[in-house]
């Protein structure tokens, strides 16, 4: 006998079985109890998650002559064995990819006349609806809007936004969520103890999770783990089946991106790629790593959350407490941003690698932000110590430096960091109520002095503390090359010096 797949094997016959879809089977079965069946159904939602089953219970519920307490069918009654016979003509099952010509939809119409052989309804249900041509749309548009009693039509689709809206304004519409990992990996438990298999629960969570929402997905990696770990699902076991890395060296990796460690970074990857890892998925796993740091960091419930094997999650604590929240982040964002970039290159490794220097060297750049708030902070505090003490501050600063480290910060929350950065190399000074930009460059001269750069920099100027009572000057300073270097290097210090 041929093997049945589990999600086929345990596909809900029954709205009880139905998972992650509460709100859905709820409002279906008030209906039924209170004889308020629409005419007309739309479906909607990412693959794997009960549409076409759904689809199913409903059309043998309201066929049913004697439905359950939830209002499923019973299964038993004439009218459910009837129609759980291939041939019966009452619940007609329609693949729009296949079946999507105006033809066949108007032979569908035409038919829709005849009355049904066993129940009250006849049900149709069109999968991949999205598919139906215009004119297919256009056939089914007055049926679907008057049909006769006895029909109902179920459409089902994972694209909604591709259905005309003269077909959405004639349903009623049920979006069929993503049922949460929690939820899926229940299921794939009590299916694990329903067959007797042996499994971790640390096992049955990661294929959860490798579902990304789908019971389906899910289900389907269940089936690939049971052959391969021969009845005994291990943790290990499903990250060789998904091809995942090892935890460890993962974090091993990841340890050394967050410390910034090229060396590091790059020897452990050569080794993970030569075990054959898939870079997608790699690159996948490291962001997942950090976004699983972070949630550690800022939730209070994450363990539960993650569900974890313990040794794992005590060190991604560990991750998770050594280094800060945006530097967390910045990885997360740098390996999540890989997926379009792989997705339409064939150089995965090239990419891969190029994204772990970058994110190594932001390591460097998030430090020299970090000293350079200290150093704001510092004069903050210094400056709110003296104005509660009740003195002017503004002569007693007299290093220039700090004063335009302020000045900078400010300019850049602005959104004029070309022109905080452009300076940088200039020599600040303050001679008597003089704040005096020395700028050698003279192309840095023009930028500066440009009119809408100026503007702002006096802006900030004036409303910096540190600042009061000194007035801003910005100077070129000649070129040695200049014929004037004799001249101005003596009006700068006088006869100190001999030219040779």
């Amino acid at each position: 006998m041929a093997y049945t797949s589990l999600y086929r094997q345990f596909r809900p016959d029954t709205f009880d079985k139905v998972i992650g879809q509460d709100h859905i089977v709820r409002t279906l079965r008030n209906q039924i109890a209170n004889g308020s069946v629409g005419h007309a159904y739309i479906f909607t939602g990412t693959r794997g998650t009960g549409k076409t089953s759904v689809s199913k219970i409903f059309a043998r519920a309201v066929n049913c002559l004697h439905p359950l307490g939830d209002g499923s069918p019973c299964g038993k009654c004439e009218n459910c064995v009837g129609l759980a016979e291939a041939g019966n003509f009452d619940i007609l099952e329609i693949d729009a990819a296949s079946n999507n010509s105006v033809d066949q939809i108007r032979d569908l119409t035409d038919k829709i006349n005849f009355p049904p052989t066993i129940g009250r309804y006849k049900v149709y249900i069109v999968d991949e609806v999205h598919m139906l041509s215009k004119a297919a749309f256009n056939a089914l548009l007055k049926t679907l809007e008057e049909p006769p009693k006895h029909a109902i039509f179920i459409l089902a689709t994972t694209e909604i936004h591709q259905i005309p809206a003269t077909i959405l304004s004639r349903c009623l519409r049920f979006d069929f969520r993503l049922v949460p990992n929690g939820v899926i990996a229940k299921r794939i438990c009590d299916i694990f103890d329903e067959l007797g298999i042996k499994y971790q629960r640390e096992a049955a969570e990661l294929i959860a999770s490798s579902g990304a929402g789908s019971v389906r997905d899910a289900l389907s990696v269940a089936d690939m783990c049971v052959s391969y770990c021969n009845g005994n699902v291990t943790y290990d076991g499903v990250l060789e089946v998904l091809g995942a890395s090892d935890p460890h060296k993962l974090q091993e990796l990841g340890k050394a991106v967050a410390d910034g460690n090229v060396d590091a970074a790059l020897r452990i990857a050569a080794e993970l790629c030569d075990l054959g890892k898939s870079i997608p998925v790699l690159a996948n796993d490291l962001a997942t790593l950090f976004r699983n740091a972070l949630c550690i960091k800022m939730c209070t419930s994450a363990k539960e959350l993650l569900a974890l094997p313990e040794s794992i999650y005590a060190d991604l604590y560990g991750l998770a407490q050594a280094y800060p929240t945006n530097r967390l982040l910045s990885v997360m964002r740098a390996m999540s941003g890989l997926e379009g970039e792989l997705r339409y290159s064939v150089q995965h490794r090239i990419i891969f690698e190029g994204a772990l220097v970058s994110a190594c060297l932001g390591a460097e750049s998030e430090a020299g932000l970090d000293e350079l708030r200290a150093r704001v902070a510092r004069l903050e505090k210094m400056l709110s110590e003296a104005r509660r003490s009740g003195f002017n501050t503004a002569p007693a600063i007299k290093d220039a430096t700090q004063v335009w480290l302020h000045i900078a910060s400010e300019l850049k929350v602005r959104g004029y960091g070309v022109l905080a950065s452009a300076v940088r190399d200039a020599r600040f000074e303050i001679v008597g109520e003089e704040f005096k930009i020395n700028l050698a460059d003279h192309a840095t001269y023009l930028m500066v002095t440009e009119k809408t750069n100026r503007d702002a920099l006096n802006a900030v100027f004036a409303a910096e503390p540190l600042a009061q009572g000194l007035r801003l000057s910005i100077n070129e300073i000649i070129r040695l090359d200049d014929g004037k270097a004799e001249a101005y290097i003596k009006d700068m210090f006088g006869q100190m010096v001999d030219i040779v």
